[in-house]
């Protein structure tokens, strides 16, 4: 959604008020926390203070643009409120989204897959004060294993694999070695001896990565969560 489409909605979305609320008894300085998502004031990079569960919590932002994952994230509650024992984040950006799922309860185990350098170095920071708890993978997942041209933009928060991206502009072509999601996830489920969630966040293959899974892991795994253009689906096992 454009910058301007998003903006002049915004007042038309239920779950932006209940997002600004959340922002108010969660966010540690709230005012400037949606004063930051509102007007895009202030410098970057920016440290967002957060409350949770487990304590405080505190995210490397490095980019404008990221404060709208810390609001879809932490305040909208776009991946669910519930607590899991072992989540699969799939398209990790910067960490925002495995540092909900770990700040949700000091049992919470992670294992996350980013491939974009610039990115893991944030995530690392982001998921560093979790330990051991998160396990942080420098690979892209995709439907299929092999080699594949991945789109990398300035930002980092929407790269994704060129054969389901819309656009080209800004982004740089860079060759990967793809891992097979079904793979990825039937290692974690042999390490961890369950699956609760799967979220799914890759700018385009979404919807493939899910067609991927067969019927049998889909039939062990508690929920997934992915994006798409209209918003957040929430497919349950």
């Amino acid at each position: 959604m454009s910058d301007v489409r998003r903006r002049w909605s915004a007042p038309l979305r239920p779950r932006n008020y209940r997002a600004a609320w959340s922002t108010l008894t969660t966010s540690r300085r709230p005012l400037e926390a949606l004063d930051r998502y509102v007007r895009g004031s202030g410098g970057y990079p920016w440290t967002a203070s957060l409350r949770s569960p487990t304590g405080p919590v505190e995210l490397l932002v490095p980019h404008p643009h990221d404060v709208r994952t810390v609001n879809e994230v932490f305040h909208r509650h776009d991946y669910g409120s519930a607590t899991h024992e072992v989540v699969v984040d799939i398209g990790g950006n910067i960490g925002i989204s495995a540092a909900w799922f770990l700040s949700r309860s000091p049992r919470t185990r992670v294992h996350v897959w980013e491939p974009v350098p610039h990115n893991l170095e944030t995530l690392r920071r982001n998921v560093a004060p979790f330990g051991d708890r998160c396990v942080v993978h420098e690979a892209a997942l995709a439907p299929q294993a092999g080699p594949a041209t991945f789109l990398v933009d300035p930002v980092g928060r929407y790269s994704g694999l060129a054969e389901f991206h819309a656009g080209t502009a800004d982004r740089v072509a860079v060759e990967v070695e793809c891992e097979a999601a079904e793979d990825a996830l039937r290692q974690v489920l042999a390490l961890e001896g369950r699956i609760d969630l799967v979220k799914i966040d890759t700018e385009g293959s979404e919807e493939a990565i899910v067609a991927a899974i067969p019927a049998d892991l889909r039939a062990v795994i508690g929920e997934i969560v992915h994006e798409y253009p209209g918003g957040v689906r929430h497919l349950r096992g």
